[in-house]
């Protein structure tokens, strides 16, 4: 499948071949005064020069996946794949009612939809039955008359499940469901059920690697939490717990391949660095 060009990718490659012709007009500007007679018929080093500028233009496309280690001991990576075959433990985006009902509630190409059908078989009791186990302790903050679940829990809450295997999956409630299952969170819903993530992977996750989606895309409706700024934000939240204990020892936050072109790989790969600075 083709990729798109953004008008941002356009002009990022203007630059580097404009940078590259650049670097080589500064000697060739010094010496064509003191050596005039020297440049006549080498027509083809005009050509060597813009072969070479061509060819760091396409190099600099090459986008290398991002990755930071910080004085932490921890690293941050973005990688493009599949959530579910990163051999580290997921945080998985849901609702505050926990719903699991697919399709009638939740989407089947949804991150959730794909973990019931990747983790639990399409078995939605199985999945409900753990759900259950893990919120036993956690009292509901009210009811919703709507399709599916009605007990609402609090924003944030995190129900930490351990089906066979050796991962662990992080549960995180950071939307709430209308009557109509309408699906709608906030910035800060995000960073509260990642904090509680974090603090669930400190309990139960023995130091081991984490990987995160792009959360806040699709349904869940926050449309100020653009690709860009979720990763910066998962990032961010990562690292600064990190600072207080060392909870994981990798946090990789993984780009469905359909999205990686609403990522500027360079950019985040700046920031991540910029992190590491302060």
């Amino acid at each position: 499948m083709a990729r798109k060009w953004t008008r941002r990718q356009s002009k990022a490659t203007g630059q580097r071949f404009l940078a590259a012709l650049g670097f080589f007009a500064v000697p060739i500007g010094i010496l064509a005064p003191l050596a005039p007679q020297w440049w006549d018929g080498k027509w083809w080093l005009v050509l060597g020069v813009l072969a070479v500028a061509v060819g760091w233009t396409a190099l600099g496309l090459r986008r290398k996946e991002p990755n930071q280690r910080y004085r932490e001991n921890v690293t941050i990576r973005l990688v493009v794949g599949d959530l579910f075959t990163q051999d580290a433990s997921p945080v998985i985006g849901m609702t505050a009612t926990f719903d699991t009902r697919v399709p009638e509630v939740i989407a089947p190409t949804s991150v959730q939809g794909l973990f019931l059908k990747t983790i639990y078989d399409g078995s939605q009791e199985r999945l409900d039955a753990d759900l259950d186990r893990a919120l036993a302790n956690v009292k509901p903050e009210g009811m919703i008359a709507k399709p599916g679940k009605q007990a609402v829990y609090p924003l944030g809450t995190v129900a930490t499940l351990n089906p066979p295997g050796r991962l662990r999956y992080y549960c995180a409630a950071y939307t709430r469901m209308d009557e109509k299952n309408r699906a709608s969170g906030t910035i800060r819903s995000v960073l509260d059920s990642l904090d509680n993530s974090w603090e669930e992977a400190d309990v139960h996750g023995n130091g081991d690697p984490i990987c995160v989606p792009v959360i806040g895309q699709g349904q869940s409706r926050i449309p100020e939490l653009t690709p860009e700024i979720s990763i910066r934000l998962i990032a961010f939240s990562f690292l600064l717990r990190s600072k207080k204990s060392r909870f994981a020892s990798e946090l990789r936050i993984v780009v469905h391949p359909t999205e990686r072109d609403k990522i500027n790989f360079p950019e985040f790969q700046a920031f991540l660095t910029s992190l590491a600075a302060s």
